[in-house]
């Protein structure tokens, strides 16, 4: 298999959301991904989309961006906007949070735990420029015996 990217733009608000599940869908119909780790990586991108739409740009408009990426042993998604941003120590304690051990917030934070349940890695950062974030994931595929 080579690899191959597939690249999703949408406006950010939450009734585009479905879309980015759509296509990890058919992203990885060809892929041997089993239906338990479809449901896991949907809920993964849909946090990570979701998160963009709520907090990148307040009332504003703009938009989020979504690669799925496949490689040979493993699937990426990456998540970016170009919004508001995230400073450094709260983007260490959202790395850090603990699913299965903290209470949800009031103003949810939750997103970011799930992910990290979920997935192999997950890297969220800044843009390149200050601006918008940019989160990470990838999922190593195992073949089956």
């Amino acid at each position: 298999m080579t690899e191959a990217t597939v690249r999703l733009t949408f406006p950010a608000k939450a009734d585009y959301l479905l879309l980015a599940r759509l296509a990890l869908g058919g992203v990885v119909r060809d892929m041997r991904v089993g239906p338990e780790l479809l449901a896991d990586l949907k809920l993964a991108v849909t946090e990570a989309c979701g998160n963009a739409v709520r907090h990148a740009y307040g009332d504003g408009d703009g938009s989020v961006e979504v690669a799925f990426v496949v490689k040979e042993d493993r699937l990426e998604m990456v998540v970016e906007d170009s919004g508001s941003g995230l400073e450094l120590p709260l983007i260490e304690q959202l790395l850090e949070t603990d699913p299965s051990t903290t209470m949800e917030p009031a103003d949810g934070g939750m997103g970011i735990a799930i992910i990290r349940a979920i997935v192999d890695e997950l890297d969220v950062r800044s843009g390149a420029d200050g601006r918008g974030t940019v989160v990470h994931m990838t999922t190593y595929l195992s073949e089956p015996d």
